[in-house]
């Protein structure tokens, strides 16, 4: 007979191992410079994996869409990978172009912001000058089929009836018409503005926007040098003339709100509401004081609803158990920037979720943050950023966003200590100048009768509104005659 087993498990075993000390951020090599025709040029080496990220940042984006058009820098840079043509060779439709694209060991992502676009690729090193050609096709001879207008036009309308019918989707719609009133960040692409959008705006978008080297940026990031990108830079985008036709500059957008406090839209059947409440926040800027407001609201955002410990899932989620998770994120433009505080709920539960998150972020104005607190989350940012550096992808896109801001590569070594100098007393004082009350606005998007009558006394001043009654165009937020 065999002699038992002994399973207990040695002493400490139910302990966790302490921390490893820790490690020293290595911030890659960087180095940009130009080509004669304004183009520029960023290497950053990560030498580990013969792998290559490359990116065109290219300097136009939704800001840029005309007045009754939004969504057209959008839809342009989704269809310049539908289908191209160079000079003296055959047409390529969407398929051949994904086909040329896999058959190099990537594809194409292509993606449209506020203030630039990017197209991107990631390839091992042998295939990337194919991989440039690819692009460099992408970027200066797309055709715009007219049959891939018409089906992306569908798809973008299709997501849009979706995003209307999705309570968490239209609230943060909402907060964005909301926080930036009737300035180009805070007009709604909407089936109206999709519909009066014709083939000839994509051409003439494309021409007078995108076809300008001095706006755009290769950026390579993985087994390169900046010999290497020099030389892939000038033989792909060597040839590209300056475009002589004036282009309006990207406009530097202040936040204009408009004028209620809050916005209660009706969402009948609904079966869960969702709240956001938006603030203030910085605007990018290279002056010393707009660099470390900015590296302090980094810091805030993390403590208010960065990660499953932040503080609003803290009391929406673990203390009450209000929503499956609470978090905040934050924009940053020239001209301001917007907080966003947002969770989903019951539809009973919304004006006390609205009531946390608004307490949560004025709380910060009010109180310091405990070290311990403040020092795990500067651990957690340090960490995030590290990680992204970590990958080819993620490399290039902190080196496009770098130059895009007019930042020097060589500022990213610093991003570690200037996230670690911000103490309690610089984070509240940050918190003090965006985030009082009378700055705050509130978006609820629930089934208001299921919500309780309560509610709008919750919110005086409020906008309330039907869903079936809501124009995203409008400036009242309403179709017109109702009210």
């Amino acid at each position: 007979m065999n002699a038992p087993t002994d399973t207990t498990p040695p002493r400490g075993f139910d302990r966790p191992p302490l921390p490893a000390p820790a490690q020293a951020l290595a911030v890659p090599t960087m180095a940009d410079a130009a080509l004669p025709n304004g183009l520029r040029f960023a290497a950053a080496e990560r030498r580990a994996l013969p792998l290559v990220t490359a990116m065109l940042l290219v300097e136009a984006g939704s800001l840029l869409d005309p007045p009754g058009k939004a969504g057209l820098a959008s839809l342009a840079f989704t269809l310049m990978g539908k289908g191209s043509q160079l000079p003296g060779r055959p047409a390529r439709d969407a398929a051949t172009l994904a086909i040329a694209a896999e058959s190099l060991g990537g594809s194409l992502e292509i993606d449209t912001g506020a203030r630039a676009s990017r197209i991107a690729m990631t390839v091992p090193v042998n295939r990337l000058d194919e991989a440039l050609a690819l692009m460099a096709e992408v970027l200066r001879a797309p055709t715009f089929p007219a049959e891939e207008l018409e089906r992306s036009r569908a798809q973008s309308l299709d997501a849009i009836k979706l995003n209307l019918s999705d309570p968490g989707a239209l609230a943060g719609l909402l907060a964005r018409r909301l926080y930036w009133g009737d300035t180009p960040n805070g007009v709604v692409t909407t089936p109206a503005s999709l519909q009066r959008i014709r083939r000839e705006d994509l051409v003439a978008f494309h021409r007078v926007q995108v076809l300008r080297p001095e706006r755009t940026t290769l950026v390579l990031a993985g087994d390169v040098d900046l010999a290497g990108t020099q030389a892939l830079a000038r033989k792909h985008f060597g040839d590209w003339k300056q475009n002589r036709m004036a282009a309006p500059p990207t406009p530097s957008v202040v936040p204009r709100p408009l004028a209620p406090p809050a916005l209660l839209l009706d969402l009948p059947g609904a079966g869960q509401g969702a709240v956001v409440v938006v603030a203030p926040y910085a605007g990018f800027g290279n002056a010393p004081a707009q660099r470390a407001a900015l590296r302090a609201g980094a810091v805030a955002n993390a403590v208010l609803g960065g990660g499953y410990s932040s503080r609003i899932n803290q009391e929406v989620r673990i203390k009450r158990g209000l929503s499956y998770g609470a978090n905040s994120g934050i924009e940053s433009l020239a001209g301001g920037g917007m907080l966003t505080a947002f969770a989903q709920t019951k539809n009973g539960s919304v004006g006390e979720v609205a009531t946390l998150l608004r307490g949560e972020i004025l709380k910060l104005a009010r109180e310091d943050v405990p070290a311990p607190e403040l020092a795990a989350r500067e651990a957690v940012l340090v960490g995030d950023f590290g990680r992204g550096l970590e990958t080819t992808a993620g490399l290039a896109g902190a080196v496009s966003e770098q130059l895009l801001r007019r930042r020097a590569l060589a500022d990213l070594q610093r991003v570690p200590e200037e996230l670690l100098a911000v103490d309690a007393t610089r984070l509240r004082a940050f918190a003090g100048e965006f985030w009082q009350a009378d700055a705050l606005r509130t978006v609820i998007v629930a089934d208001l009768k299921a919500a309780g009558a309560e509610l709008p006394a919750q919110f005086p001043g409020a906008w309330t509104i039907r869903a079936a009654d809501l124009d995203l165009g409008s400036a009242s937020l309403r179709k017109a005659g109702h009210r």
